[in-house]
């Protein structure tokens, strides 16, 4: 049964994973991509910070995310299969990156450090986010 459930789940995953590519193929060449790297295993800060990146990007960006203008990401910087962008981001503890794209490539990103002086404050975390993200929308 345990068996079962395992290869259940690497079917499902692989179904999210196929769908996330699609998605990001069909996305437009210019658009915003947030970042959120984190550990495998994380302290309940970094879990909140994980939560509040993607609820700043998710609530004020509903519609851009729709469009492809605006994409979220969960990204575990100790899994192997993330190394490339660990390494393009110079990504050494969690991080909240986020990433203009002209083009198809990425021309600026900024690592949006000042989220863990802001981790008491929601609102002021959500405020810092949301205009960072504003700041690289295409027009």
């Amino acid at each position: 049964m345990k068996r079962f459930a395992v290869g259940l789940l690497f079917a499902h995953l692989t179904v999210l994973f196929a769908a996330s590519v699609v998605q990001a193929a069909d996305a437009p060449q210019d658009r915003v991509v947030a970042m959120y790297f984190h550990r495998t295993e994380r302290c309940p800060t970094c879990q909140r910070m994980g939560g509040y990146s993607e609820e700043a990007v998710k609530t004020a960006f509903a519609s851009q995310i729709k469009a492809g203008q605006v994409a979220f990401y969960d990204v575990d910087f100790q899994a192997t299969r993330n190394a490339r962008l660990v390494k393009a981001y110079g990504i050494t503890g969690p991080a909240l990156i986020v990433a203009k794209i002209a083009d198809n490539k990425v021309v600026s990103h900024r690592n949006l450090d000042e989220i863990w002086l802001k981790v008491r404050d929601k609102s002021a975390f959500f405020r810092y986010v949301q205009e960072n993200v504003e700041a690289w929308l295409p027009q």
